[in-house]
Order: structure tokens, then sequence, then C-alpha cells
């Protein structure tokens, strides 16, 4: 929890930084970034951890991915940083899910979702519910949890329908990251190639049930 609460603070000082017009020169810059990553190659650990923690408190995960891949995929190949990676963002799943159905239920649906039209979730629609949240343009992961945990579905059809989902970008942004670092170019161009198509076909088909609802 202390280095995801690090990672946290290192991020708002970045954005106070560019806010601030105060950026170090290019070359500053770049050693921060080479020493951050020689830290978290020692301690792939902190990586993990963040992963697991800070995309359900807001923080995009795309770029997270794309650092697990970085440093993780070196470490222990690919296939195994991508399980790990699935395995870590699972986690996060989970935990949100149960904080925002149990404790904080009511506070982020006076709060959070106010103003937002919440859909009727009833045994027949539950899974299909999750899986059009899931792949919504423009929904933050994060929220994405919460509006599933308020909304109560059963937490067997969440995760269910949540994992392979996610487990499509969570493996692109892995694979692309991992293979752009080693210098396989055109590993990383395939696999964000597929990545698109993949997010392209989950459009089609959230379309198609949009039309066909209609």
């Amino acid at each position: 929890m202390r280095m995801a609460l690090l990672l946290s603070f290192a991020g708002l000082a970045l954005f106070l930084l560019v806010r601030s017009g105060s950026l170090p020169d290019s070359e500053s810059l770049l050693a921060s970034i080479q020493s951050a990553r020689s830290y978290l190659e020692k301690n792939p650990v902190a990586l993990v951890l963040a992963l697991t923690i800070l995309p359900g408190l807001g923080a995009p995960i795309s770029p997270l991915l794309i650092l697990f891949g970085v440093v993780i995929g070196p470490l222990y190949g690919l296939p195994v940083a991508c399980i790990i990676g699935v395995a870590a963002q699972s986690i996060c799943t989970a935990w949100t899910y149960f904080l925002s159905s149990g404790p904080l239920r009511e506070f982020l649906k006076k709060s959070l979702l106010r103003n937002r039209t919440l859909p009727e979730l009833t045994p027949g629609n539950a899974a299909k519910i999750c899986f059009m949240v899931r792949i919504a343009p423009g929904f933050p992961y994060a929220l994405q949890n919460v509006v599933l945990g308020v909304l109560k579905m059963r937490f067997s059809t969440y995760l269910l329908v949540s994992i392979p989902v996610q487990s499509i970008y969570t493996v692109g942004f892995i694979s692309s990251g991992g293979a752009f670092f080693e210098g396989n170019t055109s590993q990383a161009l395939t696999a964000f190639l597929i990545l698109l198509a993949a997010i392209f076909a989950l459009r089609i088909i959230r379309q198609r049930n949009k039309n066909h609802d209609g």
C-alpha cells in the first residue's frame, strides 16, 4: 500500500510540474525514467501492487499495462507477464466490486452516480449489462467497477463477464509494451493491431446489441 501511495504521489507531482511549466530538461527526465525503471526491475512486486491497487482508485490503466510489459516482460517473458497482469487486474476488479457493492454503495450512489441513470438489473440481463458496460467507449475502468458494484449483480456473473473482456485489453497492452521494449517492432505492431481489431469487434457487437434493443 505504501508503494502504491508513493506512485500516486509521483504521478501527482508530475501533473503539478506540467501545470506549472517547470518540467526538467529532456536529459534529466530520461535519467529519472531510467532510474524508475531500474528500481521496478529490481522490485517488480511494486509494479504488481500498483496494477492491483491504482486502477481501482482511478489511475489510468493503459500506461500501467504498457509499463508492465516493459518491466515484467523482459524479466519473466511476455506470456508470464500477461498471466501476472491479468491476475493483478482481476484482483483489482474484485476488491473494487466488494467496496462498491458493500460499505461504499450508498455513498457512491448518492455522490459519484447521483446524476447517472442506472439500468434495471434482472437475472436475465445481468451478463449483457456487464458486457455492455465493459466495452462502452470512454467509460473509465474504475467507474465501470463502481457502476457494476452499485448494481449488486452476482459476483460470479461479474467476474465471468469482466475478466475475459478485460484480458483482451490487458494482454494487448502488455504485449505491445514488452515487444516494443525488446526491439521487436513487428511483434509490437502485430500485438497493437490485434488489440485494435479486438476493440473494433467489441464495438460492433455493442452497436448491434443497441440496434437490436432499439
